[in-house]
C-alpha cells in the first residue's frame, strides 16, 4: 500500500507538469480567447485597454502605425483598430476582431507584432485590461 502511494505522489505532479507544459504552449492572450470562445473556428472580438505613461502618447500611436498597416493584410484579421478616449488622453482601447482562434494565434508570430509588444510596454503603465467577445449564433 506504501508503495502504491509513493508511487501516486510521483505520477501525479508528472502528470499535472504535463498538462502545464501544453497550456504553456498557448501565448496567453491566445489562452484566453480559448477559455472565452466556444467555437474556435468562428470569428471573435477583443478589446485591449491600455494606460500610457503621461508623454509618451505620440510614441505609443507611432510605435503602433507599422503594425496597424500590416495587420490589416493580414487574411485572418477582420478589425484591427486604434482608438484614444477624449476624456482620458492616456487611455486607448485597441479593437481587434479575427475569423479564428488560428488567425490570431498567426498574427501573434508575426514580426511586426512582436516588434509593436516590444515597443509599447515600457510606455504602458500597468496591466492592460483585455476583454473577449464571442460571436452571437
Amino acid at each position: 500500500m506504501r508503495r502504491l502511494l509513493l508511487s501516486l505522489a510521483v505520477l501525479v505532479p508528472v502528470a499535472s507538469a504535463a498538462d502545464h507544459a501544453r497550456a504553456a504552449d498557448d501565448h496567453p492572450i491566445v489562452a484566453l480567447v480559448k477559455s472565452k470562445v466556444k467555437d474556435q473556428a468562428s470569428p471573435f472580438a477583443m478589446t485591449v485597454t491600455l494606460k500610457v505613461k503621461a508623454g509618451k502618447e505620440k510614441d505609443f500611436e507611432a510605435a503602433f502605425v507599422p503594425c496597424l498597416t500590416a495587420t490589416r493584410k493580414e487574411s485572418g484579421c477582420v478589425a484591427y483598430e486604434l482608438n484614444r478616449d477624449p476624456d482620458e488622453p492616456a487611455t486607448y482601447v485597441m479593437y481587434e476582431k479575427f475569423r479564428s482562434v488560428q488567425a490570431l494565434e498567426a498574427h501573434l508570430k508575426q514580426a511586426h507584432t512582436q516588434t509593436l509588444l516590444a515597443a509599447v510596454g515600457p510606455l504602458t503603465e500597468g496591466d492592460p485590461k483585455i476583454k473577449v467577445y464571442a460571436a452571437p449564433e
